[in-house]
């Protein structure tokens, strides 16, 4: 298997919630092309991109939300080199245009059908007349069609990209057992140790503004006033709430993100790091640990596929984050095992409703469980036969979360929009 490959396109850096940053990117990368002042955008939008940026906070415009917003700023003010760190250089003036257009009516939206789980188009049109449109799918950054007046100005080779089918590399981890992951962890260089240390220190920060203010609904900074003193399992809660306070509520902080979400990176990524911080792990020990965080959870987001009805934060990250803390505490593979096997029994049925601020609450659930998980794992308890659909083995356990979310919650998306549109 390719780590190199894996890292580079599962873990990278992310401003704001990936959904609207996607919607924005295809916005700017249309804008890029129009050549004239804009005048409407019409957005056309997978379910589940549709779902999850309908309620989210927008980076760099404080109090405002959703799609659409997101579309004007990325027409406005993006830089669709940057991929999921389009809208990093908004500006208040952007912020005060993209308002007008969405108050006069100029930016619409309408859900696509047929289309891959990821998928954003925007068609921008000038008052000239002209128009462009850009396609982002198959992954939230992935451009994959541009065109100026409808005729195709680039267009990605799915093929050649692997962006029609699961990456070679995501291939490749789908067939190891958990034993060979967890060697796999061991195998980071230098170079890789370094960027998953950074990816560490980011998303600390990020929930160190949300410990020092209440952002968003407060979740991670009432934790915090509420809490117990010195208690792990706590802060482990606090802080990886306090980072989903920021991000969901449009913090322009940028979060290292895992299998294309930031709250999924947050989740795999907080808990063990807070636990190396406490036990004085040493650097080393930590990036193999969140290694292996990435890997299991890109493993279960192999199964279940990038956008689910069910909460990835929890079923995956969640997953990850117990199978990383077991390897910390000295714990032995089938400890780990038994650690995801714990954290599933406890979480598998939480719904995805859309990205938003109580989001916060569910990344705090999963990060807390994911702690509570090992621990009971390290002392024999919890997970060690097969109880409902869950069981001990790894692989099984994904494969049956992977089903329940295609086919046992099939109709749940659609049930989800149906409701957020009811009451919006």
């Amino acid at each position: 298997m390719d780590l190199q490959a894996f890292f580079r396109n599962e873990v990278k850096p992310a401003l704001g919630c990936t959904e609207p940053a996607c919607v924005a990117l295809a916005a700017a990368a249309a804008a890029r092309q129009l050549g004239s002042s804009l005048e409407r955008i019409h957005l056309r939008l997978s379910a589940n991109i549709a779902k999850n940026g309908m309620h989210v906070g927008i980076p760099g415009a404080p109090g405002l939300r959703g799609n659409l917003l997101a579309a004007a700023l990325g027409a406005l003010a993006g830089e669709p080199d940057k991929g999921l760190l389009v809208l990093e250089r908004v500006a208040p003036q952007d912020v005060a245009a993209a308002k007008a257009l969405l108050e006069a009516g100029a930016v619409s939206m309408e859900i696509a059908h047929d289309v891959p789980a990821v998928y954003a188009e925007a068609e921008l049109t000038g008052r000239d007349g002209r128009s462009a449109s850009a396609v982002v799918a198959f992954a939230h950054d992935f451009l994959h069609e541009v065109r100026r007046e409808g005729r195709v100005v680039s267009r990605a080779d799915e093929a050649q990209s692997g962006r029609s089918d699961l990456p070679s590399y995501i291939k490749d981890l789908s067939r190891l057992s958990f034993g060979q992951i967890w060697s796999m962890a061991e195998s980071i260089d230098e170079g890789l140790q370094a960027f998953l240390l950074h990816g560490a220190a980011m998303n600390l920060k990020v929930a160190e503004e949300g410990l020092a203010s209440p952002w968003g609904l407060g979740i991670g900074h009432g934790l915090r006033q509420c809490g117990p003193a010195n208690d792990l399992l706590w802060d482990i809660k606090a802080w990886s709430a306090a980072a989903a306070d920021v991000r969901m509520a449009g913090g322009s902080q940028a979060v290292m993100s895992s299998a294309g979400s930031g709250n999924h990176g947050l989740t795999a990524i907080i808990p063990p790091a807070l636990y190396a911080r406490a036990s004085g792990c040493d650097d080393r020990a930590l990036s193999e640990a969140l290694a292996l965080s990435h890997l299991v959870t890109g493993y279960i987001k192999a199964r279940t596929g990038k956008l689910t009805p069910v909460c990835g934060c929890s079923v995956a990250a969640g997953s990850g984050a117990a199978a990383a803390l077991t390897r910390l505490s000295g714990g032995t593979p089938r400890q780990a095992e038994a650690a995801i096997g714990n954290v599933l029994s406890a979480v598998l049925g939480m719904i995805c409703d859309g990205a938003k601020a109580s989001c916060a609450l569910k990344v705090s659930t999963a990060a807390g469980e994911a702690f509570t998980a090992a621990k009971l794992a390290l002392r024999g308890a919890g997970i060690s036969d097969r109880q409902g659909v869950i069981g001990l083995d790894f692989s099984e356990n994904a494969r049956v979360v992977g089903e329940l979310s295609s086919l046992g919650f099939g109709a749940v998306d659609g049930v989800i929009l149906r409701l957020l549109d009811s009451t919006n």
